[in-house]
């Protein structure tokens, strides 16, 4: 199994609708970082308070498929749904470039 990325770009127009999202992702990934298989997330605004991106780090795709199934995560899952669609894209590392002094990647 190869770890997976999911990155998630949300439209969300305005800085409330921002925050709206990004207090909705907060509660999925309360639920989410117990899921087996997960290994991190990060959240990331736009500073012309339009986008929300959310990078969520998965074991393998099936960890992150069954997840996604995952009752518990669905209500708030769909909160986010009712702000905005995301643009979803799966992704494998496949290089990393980082400074001498920045602590190596477990990826």
């Amino acid at each position: 199994m190869e770890p997976v990325t999911m990155i998630g770009i949300f439209s969300v127009g305005t800085p409330e609708r921002q925050d709206d999202m990004i207090a909705a992702i907060d509660t999925t990934g309360a639920v989410m970082r117990d899921q087996p298989g997960f290994r991190g997330a990060a959240v990331y605004a736009s500073t012309d308070g339009t986008r929300v991106v959310n990078v969520s780090h998965w074991n393998s795709t099936e960890d992150l498929l069954a997840a996604r199934e995952n009752p518990a995560g669905l209500e708030p899952a769909r909160r986010m749904f009712e702000i905005a669609m995301p643009d979803p894209i799966q992704c494998v590392l496949r290089s990393e470039y980082l400074s001498p002094s920045a602590p190596a990647s477990d990826s």
